[in-house]
């Protein structure tokens, strides 16, 4: 984030509702006190109709990342800046917060195209998850569908109508309703109801300024809705589905708890093999970030493939290179884990250790003998807090001539200590 300054009055960002006519009182004065107004063109015929004239205006330039050098040339002036709806929902304010103080910007919201298109088909909407797609990969879509959910979705011109529909067709949606809501507020309004198996394959066009709500309907199954996927639901570098250098359901689970996620954690998967571990981390973390760190290009090639997979490509990245010399080049952590590492492991260990704060978690895993006596040699150098020990040796259920037998996997030794 670039910090900046404004030697000004504070911004004024006024959010136009639906039509633009009902500006409250106060947004009304902070626009006839202004000396420069900044917006788009629709914008500008929204405040025109509401009545107010506007002296000295300019539109939002392009690329948007200019508009810093065009409020630098207007500083010490009174100014305010459109934006559509509530600018801090999804909108302009967020990016001006980014790089503001909160003491140089005036916030005047409206009614938000969300609240305006639940409004439109008669539905409460305080349980809906809302979806910004705008700027972001579709199939981001998919780190969200749920069962029987509302959503709302705001686009862009990758994440129209019909890709959404198509990405609910995927994930087993098929019957989901869905309703696009077109122009809000203006004389071209238009409301459309569909099912998601046929919007999915329309060519209907539809107007850029859209919001797409939808009720996930249908037998899903594709996604996970609980941590714990299924083995088999990765893609891996073994020799049949579920297998390869894949942590097994019943260990991820376990290491999961010792990572314990939190909102803002930056978290590092060292030796992250297909991404069982750092896809699920991400998918259940979706306010924290996970660097996978794999050398093996085929891995890394499956670990991506997992990754647009189960939609968690905001805040899933991952590391061609073999620690500990890579760990140098990412953010430092709040929590790490350690699945691989081989003959490199301890020196893994302590690179990772010292990048953590006071508070932060280190998890670790070990199969072979020269792995459990690195996390044991590691052990004893820490002594200033206790490590949590946990050794999972896991059967699963099998077939030999036709009897049912229980066929125990290699035992896995799970480490945890919590920096002072």
């Amino acid at each position: 984030m670039t910090v900046r300054t404004w030697s000004g009055p504070a911004l004024n960002v006024i959010g136009l509702g639906l039509a633009g006519e009902t500006l409250a009182h106060e947004a009304r004065r902070a626009l006839q006190d202004a000396e420069l107004v900044i917006g788009a063109p629709r914008h500008f015929e929204a405040v025109e109709r509401a009545g107010l004239s506007l002296p000295d205006r300019a539109p939002f330039p392009s690329p948007f990342s200019a508009l810093w050098q065009l409020l630098e040339t207007h500083q010490g002036k009174c100014i305010a800046l459109l934006a559509s709806g509530d600018p801090l929902f999804y909108g302009l304010g967020g990016h001006l917060r980014r790089h503001l103080a909160a003491e140089q910007l005036r916030f005047y919201p409206a009614v938000s195209s969300v609240q305006a298109a639940f409004s439109r088909i008669g539905q409460p909407w305080q349980e809906a998850e809302v979806i910004s797609l705008h700027g972001r990969p579709l199939i981001s879509l998919r780190a969200s569908l749920r069962h029987n959910r509302w959503y709302a979705a705001l686009t862009d011109a990758c994440s129209y109508p019909a890709a959404i529909a198509a990405e609910l067709v995927a994930a087993g949606f098929a019957e989901s309703p869905v309703w696009v809501a077109e122009d809000l507020g203006s004389p071209d309004e238009r409301i459309t109801q569909h099912q998601a198996g046929v919007l999915g394959n329309s060519t209907t066009c539809f107007s850029p300024l859209n919001v797409v709500i939808f009720k996930t309907k249908g037998p899903g199954g594709v996604l996970p809705e609980f941590p714990g996927i299924a083995d088999t639901a990765f893609s891996s570098d073994g020799e049949s589905a579920g297998r390869g250098l894949l942590t097994k359901r019943e260990v991820r689970l376990c290491i999961l708890s010792m990572i314990d996620p939190r909102a803002g954690d930056i978290g590092w998967d060292v030796g992250a093999g297909c991404g069982g571990v750092a896809v699920e981390w991400a998918r259940w973390n979706a306010q924290g970030h996970v660097h996978a760190v794999e050398y093996h290009s085929e891995r890394l090639t499956h670990l991506a493939t997992n990754r647009d997979r189960f939609g968690v490509v905001k805040n899933l990245h991952t590391h061609e290179g073999r620690a500990p010399d890579m760990l140098a080049g990412l953010p430092s952590p709040t929590v790490v884990f350690v699945g691989g590492g081989g003959r490199d492991l301890s020196a893994i260990l302590n690179a990772c250790w010292a990048r953590l704060p006071s508070g932060g978690r280190l998890i670790a895993s070990a199969v072979t003998e020269e792995a459990r006596l690195a996390l044991h040699l590691f052990d004893q150098t820490e002594t200033s807090t206790d490590a949590e020990w946990i050794q999972l040796a896991v059967s699963r259920g099998d077939r030999l001539a036709g009897q049912r037998l229980m066929r125990p996997q290699l035992p896995v030794l799970l480490f945890k200590r919590v920096k002072p």
